[in-house]
Parts: C-alpha cells; structure tokens; sequence
C-alpha cells in the first residue's frame, strides 16, 4: 500500500465553507494533519497517565520534600542529556532519531515495570524520568511537525494540530480513573508504551506521505529529511544565536511566573481550606473544578480562535498577547488578593499559555534550520523549562516565604516586572522573526524553490 497517495488533491479546495474558516486546512493537507493531531494526542494522553502514576509513587516513597527536590535534579541530568540527544541528532536522519528516543522511552517503561512488580522503591527514580520524559518527547513531536512545513502552511496549521494535544492532555487525566481498578500502576505503565508504540507508527506513516509529497514538488526537505543534522549541540547553537537566546529567555520568565503562580494558587487554596469542615474535600473540589474549566477554555480557545488570531496579527503580533494577559492579571493581584480573583486570573492565564502561546512559541522556530529545531529547540524545552522550575520553587519561593517573610502582593510585584520584561523580549523575538521569514522568502525566490531559514546567521 502506497501510504504517499493517500487522501491527495480532488479538485479544488473549498475556500469558503464555515468549515474551511474554522480550519483553514487544505484537502492535500488534511491526512498529514489529522494523523499529526492523533499523534500529539496519544503523546499527551501518555504523560498525563504517567503524570498520574508518579504522585502516589513520589509521594509514598519519599514525600512532598523529595518531590520539591526533584525538579533540581531533572535540570541536572538535563546537562548531559541534552548533549547526547544533540550527538545522536547529527549522526541519523530525522525518521530514525525519533524512533530511537521513543523505544528508549519504551525501554524505561519495561524496566520500570519490572522493577515495579519487585516491589522495588522505583518512586524518585520514576518521577525523574516522567519530568525528562514529558519535555523530551512533545519537545521532539514539534521539532518533526516543524520540519514538515513551511512558514505560511504552519501558521495555519499549528492550532488545528494543537487541537490533539488538547485532548490528549484531558483524555489523559481522565483514563487513570477507569483503568486503575483492573490494571493497578503498573499495568498502566504498559499502556503508556503501547501508545509510544503507536505514536512511532505514526511519524513513519506521516514521514513517508510528507517526503513523498515534497520529493514531487522537487522541494529540499525531502532530501534534507534523511540527512544527519551537524554536529553543533543544543547548547552550542543556543548560546551562538541572540533569536534562540531571546526565545529561551521568554520561556524562562513564562516558567518563573506560572510556577510562582500556581504556589500563589496553593497558598490562598490551603488557607480558604483551614476555615472549612473538611479541608482535604475542600482543596480536592477546587482543583478538581478548577483543571476542568482551564481545560475546557483551553479547548475553545485552540480550537476556534488561535488560527485566527495567527493569521489576523502574525506570530509577531500574537506574541504580544500572552504577556498581556499576565501583566493585567497580576497587576490586578496586587489591589485584589482575594480567591475568586485569583482563580479567574490564573484561568485565563493558564488557558492561553497551554492555547495560543505554546503554539506561538512552536512556530517561533518555523525560519529556522533543521539543527535549530530538533537540537536548540529541545535544549530550550527541557533545560531552560526546567531551569524556570528550579529558580522558581528553590530559589524565589524559599527567598520569598522562608527568608524574607514577603506574602503573595510580593509575588504580584514581581510577576509584573517579569511580564514587563516578557513584552520587551517579546517585542525584539517578533522583529527577528520576521526578519528571517523574509529572508527565507528571498531565497525561495531567489533559488526558485522552497529553502530553509537561517537563524544564526542575521540574528547574532
């Protein structure tokens, strides 16, 4: 069965359907996107079971204390990771890399099986790796989906694919609830690797329709597609380029706030909780309640406004938006310190972080060079993500709370200056965007055929 032929152009598309505003996806296109959409859902539905299974094993097994330690010792092992996974890169092709890290995935998940039905003290060792596991694989799902198209095919597309990823994320809570009873812990561990199982089939089956289309358009990627990126490190490109420098420098102020935020959120929850009956049930319904609506605006926003606010402002344009949001909610935290308030600023500020945001920061890489996108993409995804954790939990909240006795007007205060910042960075990030999309769009014009960005070299 030749998969490269499946669902191909009948005619022209339909420019003008209810359907075609809402998803401005091309019948061409249409295959590769929905398998991609059921990809990034499988990969989230996989780490919200994981995210689910390593509580109670980090919590029995060492306690809340462990847990907080843990976020620094990710970023630790992130340092040489991060470099292999680099190594690996340039010596096999795009296909081949994302097989091999998702049967390493799978591999941990038969030894932690194992180690599980021992009855082995798996907990720290377990909730280490789901914290490498869930950056690493998303990180690498965006990485190949941005390799796949160009600027203009992402910018209408990424939302729809992102639709997935929202699902997953919900489905994912939710499964835990119905296979506990049958299956136990461990036995959702091999759940979780028959989805990396399924998620492999469905890079190869998109990688072969996606070289197939390109190679008969003559395009470069094709080709390129099985070429082994560099040698150049993650690190190593990040630190040489001020584009990714400035990206990671955004992602780092969006981790510090959100982390501090969700702190702020556990702080005035917990003190609501001590004035009621029962404060376990009090704290369970809350946040319980709470997910449920951020997961839903989430929803609702990738799906019927993110492609449109893309298309209507830009990726510039749109980069804009995040930061406002958490400039008037956190600026509004520092006149009202109140639960209801708090509980609708962070709605809003979590709902577009996981919506418009996550897929603004995926198409900031859309210009650059195949090295960029799978090597300093996955640097700035897992290390600097993680990094964002560490200064936030271990530094700013301990400095804040135990040191310095300041309560959360101070984390208002601060937060503020951070999105100030946020709208600077924002604002020299979307110039240099642009400036790489149109140098991109010159080659393209120049060489008569599609061309890849080349970020390191107009942005140092």
């Amino acid at each position: 069965m030749d998969l490269s032929k499946i669902s191909e152009p009948q005619g022209r598309d339909s420019e003008t359907s209810f359907f075609h505003r809402l998803f401005p996806v091309k019948r061409h296109e249409a295959l590769t996107v929905v398998l991609l959409a059921l990809n990034v859902f499988v990969l989230l539905t996989c780490y919200y079971l994981l995210k689910v299974l390593r509580e109670p094993l980090i919590l029995l097994g060492g306690g809340a204390e462990l847990k907080a330690y843990a976020s620094a010792g990710q970023t630790i092992l992130l340092l040489g990771i991060v470099p292999a996974f680099g190594w690996l890169a340039s010596r096999v092709s795009r296909l081949r890399l994302l097989t091999t890290m998702q049967l390493i995935f799978m591999g941990c998940l038969v030894g932690f099986y194992v180690l599980a039905q021992a009855r082995a003290p798996i907990g720290l060792a377990f909730y280490l790796w789901v914290g490498i596991f869930s950056v690493l694989v998303i990180s690498n799902f965006w990485s190949f989906t941005n390799d796949l198209f160009t600027e203009e095919e992402g910018k209408r597309l990424f939302a729809v694919i992102g639709i997935g990823a929202t699902l997953g994320a919900i489905v994912g809570a939710f499964v835990p609830r119905f296979l506990h009873s049958s299956l136990g812990v461990t036995g959702m561990m091999l759940v979780a690797m028959a989805g990396l199982g399924l998620s492999i089939l469905l890079y190869r089956v998109v990688d072969i329709r996606e070289r197939a289309r390109r190679e008969r358009v003559k395009s470069q990627k094709a080709a390129k597609a099985e070429e082994p990126m560099s040698k150049r490190g993650g690190f190593a490109l990040l630190l040489a380029d001020r584009y990714l420098r400035l990206i990671a420098a955004m992602v780092l102020i969006s981790t510090i706030i959100n982390t501090t935020g969700e702190y702020v959120v556990g702080k005035i929850v917990v003190d609501a909780a001590k004035a009621t009956a029962d404060p376990g049930a009090y704290i369970n319904a809350f946040y319980s309640s709470y997910y449920t609506v951020v997961n839903i605006v989430t929803a609702l926003l990738q799906a019927l406004l993110v492609t449109r606010i893309i298309m209507k402002l830009g990726v510039r344009g749109a980069l804009f938006i995040m930061p406002l949001v958490v400039l008037g909610g956190w600026f509004g935290m520092i006149l009202f310190i109140n639960l209801s308030y708090v509980r609708i600023a962070k709605t809003a500020e979590n709902s577009v972080d996981y919506s418009l945001n996550n897929t603004v920061k995926q198409a900031l890489f859309l210009p650059t060079r195949r090295e960029v996108k799978f090597k300093a993409k996955a640097a700035i995804d897992t290390f600097v993500f993680r990094l964002g954790d560490v200064i936030a939990g271990l530094g700013i909240v301990a400095l804040f709370v135990e040191v310095l006795g300041l309560g959360i007007r101070a984390f208002a205060v601060m937060n503020v200056g951070l999105a100030a910042i946020w709208l600077v960075l924002a604002h020299y990030t979307g110039k240099l965007h642009d400036e790489l999309v149109a140098k991109q769009e010159a080659n393209a014009d120049a060489n008569g055929k599609t061309t890849e960005g080349e970020a390191g070299t107009a942005s140092h």
